[in-house]
């Protein structure tokens, strides 16, 4: 049976990965500490021990033997620099690639990361991509371009619990924006992983139809059983709130030029030369089960 390896398992998208692949697959989950993968333990998979993403030799030794990887590069919000943060992982992943002789990856990416500046946070992934590039006559590469997560909105469920307001940076609140499921992304990694290609793919990936902030809503008052409310908040307000979510000054500007390019139209998906997925999980579903989680 083929084995795959899986960067970041403990995170969202990481674990979504895992979870899909292993009912078909053997994995190997990179995470940071023994205590962090003795769940996957558990339940079978092997665990490797990568502390830094941009370690090459622990990268390396993760890859070794294996028939592809799902790798990422997460943006790291504490950091003053991200964008050298995130071309040092870049790079470190390309190197250990070549030396574990690594035939396949699927990388995630994300929804506007063929754009090479004006991006925000996004930018991470372009930088990523970019360095993947180079190789793809040595390495089957496939790139996962997600649109924005339906998971972001969670962290609000206990603000329209009790206020019955859902405050979105998004704006106007009527647009209906692509968004998919962290589980979705996890399968159409997985079923990546487990296809046969050459050179370098481009998948991009929405959810089963775009979501508006108002519809969020609307998904939140049936979960709730509530009036919820979207509220815009005033561009003026978003550097306060993201720095109080542990943003450094730098990581604050980014996330808001990125949230600027959402709603200027700018950050969109490429849709030339690229193959289009859908995934299936819809926004009431996925916020039904927020609510009945907080229920137990």
């Amino acid at each position: 049976m083929a084995k795959y390896v899986v960067l970041g398992a403990t995170g969202q998208t990481g674990a979504a990965t895992t979870n899909a692949l292993m009912e078909r697959a053997t994995v190997r989950v990179a995470v940071r500490s023994e205590s962090k993968g003795a769940a996957w333990k558990e339940r079978g998979a092997e665990v490797a021990i990568v502390e830094d993403v941009a370690d090459v030799d622990a990268l390396a030794r993760a890859f070794e033997g294996m028939a592809g990887a799902y790798v990422l590069n997460p943006p790291d919000y504490s950091s003053d620099d991200m964008f050298a943060r995130a071309r040092q992982v870049a790079s470190a992943i390309v190197e250990a690639t070549r030396r574990a002789r690594l035939p396949k990856m699927v990388a995630l990416s994300s929804v506007g990361s063929h754009l090479s500046r004006g991006t925000g946070n996004i930018l991470t992934t372009h930088i990523l991509e970019e360095a993947l590039k180079g190789l793809q006559t040595e390495v089957a590469v496939g790139f996962v371009r997600a649109a924005g997560f339906m998971e972001n909105w969670q962290p609000l469920m206990s603000v329209a619990q009790e206020k019955g307001i859902l405050p979105s940076f998004y704006t106007p609140l009527e647009r209906a924006m692509p968004m998919v499921a962290t589980a979705d992304i996890g399968q159409a990694c997985a079923d990546g992983l487990m296809q046969e290609w050459q050179g370098t793919q481009v998948w991009e990936l929405h959810g089963p139809q775009a979501v508006s902030p108002n519809q969020v809503a609307a998904s939140f008052g049936k979960a709730l059983n509530r009036d919820v409310q979207a509220v815009v908040v005033p561009a003026s307000e978003w550097p306060a709130m993201l720095a109080q979510m542990g943003n450094s000054p730098a990581a604050v500007e980014s996330y808001s030029e990125m949230m600027r390019a959402f709603n200027n139209g700018t950050l969109v998906f490429e849709e030339h030369g690229t193959k289009k997925i859908n995934g299936k999980t819809t926004i009431n579903e996925v916020v039904h089960s927020w609510a009945d989680s907080n229920s137990h």
